[in-house]
């Protein structure tokens, strides 16, 4: 049987080496058996509570989830061998946790991936991990087919409808790899540059050593329901929505809905949320709520934000809302959370905070060294923390790269200031945080390339109020394609179809040329500085509109007025041409024509008998007269032209006055469009306001009955507790009393023994007494007849 087989050592196992000072790391550990497992052993204990579509709650408890996580070792080792790897593409639900608990229990190297990837870069992390098994939500089995045709090696699927069927199959007990700290756990994929991703390897070790951010900047414990809202995809997700907070104890809220910033805040108060883990621009759109200072949040008492600087005025909104400070982290998925603030430390808005515990972060130069406080330099960390991963997949050389004499680069840029407090600088690559996603500008560049009309392209981040940067790209078009609004439209529907929506441009440029130095390396700090010089075409907000009810743009006002501005330029130049030609034949008519008489005149002899003088004459007379001849005719070709320049004017002006026409129809039709698309979109919004309204006044309703229902429930509680206590009191008065009577019946019927006893020894005195005397009389009466006996016989003598 597949559970009774031996099974190989791990393909891979990383040397742990000496971990740096402060980390006590075990020899042997795995999370499932020496976490999970351990708090199962109550089976009452609450791990993790989840909240579906419909808004309806689940909680499952340790023991439960160890069940889940034997099961799916038991699915896990049907298919796969210690070290073997598994991509698990799920979204938000107690499933992923389930499959993720089940192959660190069972030695499986997990791959968990976004479950919003398309075919390309699921194919890409399927060659690069070379992983024989994928898990993928059944909404995947599009781009999962597809990604099939793509890759050669065989790869096995198993959605997860099914795998929740076959696990019914299986036990709720199984054995756990005895797994070593060095042993790789899991592979978490970067965003990438100027290549593609890069899978960061790590073991063992960094399960257990989630326990520490989770402690102290988390500030999780027993009792603490943590809710944190990363994808899970992401490396936030293992941290604090897996390990950290179950390392400590508490308990885990799952949500599979998508941001809603009215429904998180209703959310938190129904789930008594105690942290809250979630990226800046959800803290940005919750702090633009009008409800959010009117929001009574009793058990929210910590909060945290990741993955990309969080703003101070967001900071102090929440402050003055609810009283509560986001305390703002610093990490990647290379490693762990290196820089934060914390509860123990004074805040400082904006800052970075001081590295965590078991952290030596430093800013360093180009040769290793400390730079001195305020001077900008790379964000450092010294040594091999257990948090640190253990190199990139197969890539010896890019993991050789990412050190420098002993330092781990982030590459980040940051300066520290005299007290120690690190203060972020910008990256020293060019991966885009939006929204807290990591996005590399490889990828949408390449998913751009892509496209039929597109020469090249270039993307950066630039910022944005909401999502703190987003992706704009720059696009030089191929040889007879125009910049239109419908083509920056299909190229960001074209970036959406090849890899993650989320990483879709928000505005594309068209220009003639990306900026190059002169080696040939593009210059995207220039795209970045003139990103507003350089502009965008109007686009569709994609991101607003469900990619079924994307409406086609229609061509014919676009196509009318690129026609009618045609037609202008051809009856301008036109126009032009006939003036031109017919100037340029009246002056040449006019020369051949001066030209023929005066060779016709040359050619004339003097008349016999005429004088010179007189010839002279007579030619002067007809040179006079052809230069009148010739001013005739001058006047007559200045007068052909005129009337050519007024035909040209007047065929400009008709033109002019056409292609006018035609541009105001054109801006009447876009006007009526445009009229048109406000109305339907003003309809939309209507129609999403009244059932969001619907939404909110169910919820309200909702949470109102909920909140009366634990109201009640409390007051029932109470009463039933009082009427406990009340009872408890009455039965301790009864037992009591009864003991009293028992003590007095007691005392009573020793007092009656003792009175009997009394007695019986008084009788038993008396009855001694009167024997004696008795015997006494008896003895007298003896003497006394022995003594007459003897007086008798003495008498009788």
């Amino acid at each position: 049987m597949a559970l009774l087989r031996k099974r190989a050592k791990v393909e891979i196992e990383h040397d742990a080496g000496a971990y740096a000072p402060g980390w006590d790391v075990p020899d042997q550990f795995n999370f499932v058996r020496d976490v999970v497992e351990v708090l199962g052993r109550d089976p009452l204990r609450s791990g993790l509570t989840f909240v579906d579509r419909e808004g309806i709650v689940d909680r499952k408890t340790f023991h439960e989830l160890a069940g889940d996580a034997a099961r799916w070792a038991h699915l896990l080792r049907t298919r796969l061998e210690r070290g073997d790897r598994a991509l698990i593409a799920v979204g938000k639900v107690p499933a992923w946790h389930g499959a993720m608990l089940g192959a660190l229990k069972s030695g499986v190297v997990a791959v968990p991936c976004p479950d919003t990837l398309r075919a390309r870069d699921l194919a890409f992390r399927i060659r690069d991990s070379r992983a024989r098994l994928v898990v993928a939500d059944r909404s995947l089995e599009v781009e999962v087919e597809e990604m099939r045709h793509q890759v050669d090696e065989s790869v096995s699927v198993l959605y997860l409808d099914e795998a929740l069927e076959e696990l019914r199959r299986y036990m709720p007990v199984a054995p756990t790899e005895d797994t070593s700290a060095s042993e790789t756990a899991l592979i978490l994929y970067t965003s990438g540059t100027t290549k593609d991703p890069r899978g960061a390897v790590h073991t063992h070790a960094y399960t257990w050593a989630q326990r520490s951010q989770a402690a102290h900047w988390l500030d999780a414990h027993e009792g603490d329901v943590v809710w944190c809202t990363a994808g899970t995809g992401w490396s936030k997700a293992i941290w604090n929505s897996l390990l950290g907070p179950w390392s400590q104890g508490a308990e885990v809220v799952v949500h599979e809905s998508q941001f809603d910033p009215e429904e998180r805040l209703s959310l938190l108060h129904r789930l008594g949320v105690t942290i809250l883990c979630q990226t800046p621009t959800e803290y940005r759109m919750l702090g633009r709520l009008e409800a959010l200072g009117k929001t009574h949040l009793p058990r929210l008492r910590h909060a945290v934000s990741a993955g990309e600087p969080l703003n101070p005025e967001v900071i102090a909104g929440f402050q003055d809302a609810l009283g509560l400070t986001i305390y703002d982290g610093y990490g990647q998925t290379e490693n762990s959370l290196l820089v934060a603030n914390t509860p123990a430390a004074p805040l400082r808005p904006g800052s970075m905070g001081l590295p965590t515990p078991g952290h030596d972060v430093a800013v360093i130069d180009e040769r290793g060294q400390v730079c001195p406080p305020g001077v900008e330099g790379d964000l450092a960390l010294m040594g091999r923390p257990p948090t640190l991963f253990a190199g990139y997949w197969e890539a010896p050389e890019e993991t050789e790269a990412a050190f420098r004499d002993g330092w781990y680069v982030t590459g980040d840029r940051a300066t520290r200031d005299e007290d120690g407090q690190l203060w972020f600088a910008g990256r020293a690559d060019d991966v885009i945080i939006s929204s807290g996603y990591r996005i590399g500008p490889f990828e949408v560049e390449s998913a751009l390339d892509e496209h039929p009309a597109v020469a090249e392209s270039a993307v950066v981040g630039v910022p944005d109020a909401d999502r703190g940067q987003i992706v704009k790209a720059f696009v030089v078009l191929r040889s007879g394609q125009e910049p239109t609004t419908r083509l920056a439209d299909d190229l960001q529907g074209h970036v959406k179809a090849v890899t993650a929506p989320y990483k879709h441009p928000r505005e594309i440029a068209f220009i003639d040329e990306l900026p190059r130095t002169a080696s040939g390396k593009l210059q995207r700090g220039e795209l970045r500085e003139r990103h507003d010089e350089l502009g965008a075409v109007p686009t569709t907000p994609l991101a607003l509109v469900p990619e079924s009810q994307q409406p086609d743009e229609p061509e014919a006002p676009v196509g009318r007025t690129r026609r009618s501005e045609d037609e202008v330029e051809r009856a301008r130049a036109a126009a032009v041409a006939a003036v031109a030609a017919a100037v340029e034949r009246a002056r040449l008519q006019n020369e051949e024509a001066a030209a023929r008489r005066n060779a016709e005149r040359a050619a004339q002899p003097v008349p016999d008998g005429q004088d010179r003088v007189a010839a002279n004459a007579v030619l002067l007379q007809e040179v006079e007269e052809n230069a009148r001849r010739e001013a005739d005719e001058a006047a007559e070709a200045q007068a052909a032209a005129e009337v050519a320049e007024r035909a040209r004017v007047e065929t400009e002006e008709l033109a002019r006055a056409e292609a006018e026409e035609a541009t105001r129809r054109a801006t009447a039709e876009a006007a009526e469009r445009e009229r048109r698309d406000a109305e339907a979109e003003a309809e939309r919004e209507r129609v999403e306001a009244e059932a969001a309204e619907r939404i909110r006044v169910e919820a309200e309703a909702e949470a109102a009955a909920a909140e009366r229902i634990r109201l009640e429930a409390e007051a029932a509680e109470r009463a039933l507790a009082e009427k406990a206590e009340e009872q408890s009191r009455l039965d301790a008065g009864v037992a009591a009393e009864r003991e009293r009577l028992e003590a007095e019946q007691r005392a009573r019927a020793e007092a009656e023994a003792a009175a009997a006893e009394h007695a019986w020894l008084q009788a038993e005195a008396a009855a001694e007494q009167e024997r004696l005397e008795a015997e006494h009389r008896a003895g007298a009466e003896a003497e006394a007849a022995e003594h007459a006996r003897v007086q008798a016989e003495a008498a009788a003598e």
